[in-house]
């Protein structure tokens, strides 16, 4: 494995589950220890509750506000604020406010981004 830089604006993009997504990072890039996906999500996306089994899934929030739920505790994160929900644990994410939402999805060991690319309609 070598690494590398995957400039601005590049990386394969998928529209799945109402939201957009760029690739930054596959688990084939880093031999499945970790997948990293810029995420565009538009005003009213509720992602429904759901669980990663054996995968953790982080978010870095870029711009906008989110809302979720993680087991039975509920938060809300905002620009420049970092969400973890441990793998094996139902969870669930909206958009608030009247803007749209852009962040980081961080998935290790790398499982997420290959029902992205698989499951996902392929922009471009």
């Amino acid at each position: 494995m070598s690494g590398f830089v995957r400039a601005a604006g590049t990386g394969e993009t998928y529209d799945f589950d109402g939201a957009v997504f760029t690739v930054k990072a596959s688990g084939d890039d880093t031999e499945g220890r970790v997948s990293v996906m810029e995420q565009a999500a538009p005003v009213g996306l509720v992602v429904a509750p759901h669980t990663h089994e054996g995968e953790d899934e982080m978010f870095h929030v870029l711009a906008g506000r989110v809302g979720g739920r993680c087991g039975e505790e509920e938060f809300t994160a905002a620009a420049g604020d970092f969400i973890f929900l441990p793998r094996d644990v139902e969870h669930t994410l909206w958009v608030l406010d009247d803007e749209p939402v852009r962040m980081l999805t961080i998935c290790g060991p790398a499982k997420f981004d290959r029902l992205v690319t698989e499951q996902g309609t392929r922009r471009g």
